[in-house]
């Protein structure tokens, strides 16, 4: 047992390595040679690079976590308010990833952006390494009927966040729309707020929808943790 715990660390540690690898290094790809995004500020205005930035926060610190793990023999970090903010992490991890191929990619103009590593990296590669370091390494999380509603708290802060940033007209430098929006969803001035008509649905609809989707994820990304966690139980058991 103490060989398998051991061997779970080493791993564990290998893993988040390679997570901060990529994601670092698809933040700096994506920043000196990013397409639309690249060369500015503007680049962390957009939820995915939000997104990366805190998961690879989370990341670092619980390998850190690991590392003094191993040198202490002690674990820190067992409370589960650090589990419940991994997990708010990598559902908006997951969420990038799934809007970004469910509903951006077919839009994307730009020659060889798709195949390209400041996409795949940071829409692909880090949110994958992220969901299996979760599952794989986070079975000390508890989860109830209500805390897997943390999950809705970056998605609601982005939303805010873009409000503020409309208002104070800033250009997010990328959008179909000259930069209003940084994605089409949330441009009220083409879709309206309740508007139904040829440029598709207003903003306020796709708040709801996107609100839902995104409650009806953090509930299944917990369901598939709980039956993680009791297939780790029973096999303890055997």
């Amino acid at each position: 047992m103490e060989i398998n715990a051991l061997t779970n660390k080493i791993i564990s540690i290998v893993i988040k390595v390679l997570i901060l690898a990529i994601g670092i290094s698809g933040l700096i790809v994506n920043f000196y040679n990013g397409g639309f995004m690249a060369g500015n500020y503007t680049l962390f205005l957009y939820f995915t690079i939000q997104s990366n930035i805190t998961i690879l926060i989370a990341v670092l610190l619980f390998l850190v976590k690991d590392i003094l793990f191993l040198i202490f023999k002690k674990d820190y970090l067992t409370h589960n308010a650090f589990y419940l903010i991994k997990f708010l992490f990598t559902v908006a991890i997951t969420i990038t990833m799934l809007v970004f191929f469910g509903m951006l990619a077919p839009m994307v103009t730009e020659a060889g952006y798709l195949t390209s590593y400041s996409n795949i990296s940071v829409h692909l590669l880090v949110p994958c390494l992220a969901l299996f370091d979760f599952y794989y390494f986070d079975k000390n999380i508890k989860l109830n009927k209500v805390n897997p509603l943390v999950g809705i708290s970056m998605p609601l802060y982005y939303l805010f966040f873009f409000f503020i940033c409309s208002t104070q007209g800033v250009d997010f430098n990328g959008s179909a729309e000259g930069g209003f929006a940084p994605y089409f969803f949330l441009d009220y001035q083409t879709l309206g707020w309740f508007n139904v008509g040829e440029n598709g649905i207003g903003v306020f609809y796709w708040m709801i929808i996107l609100l839902v989707a995104i409650i009806g994820l953090c509930y299944l990304m917990a369901l598939l943790m709980k039956l993680r966690i009791k297939y780790n139980k029973d096999n303890r058991a055997k």
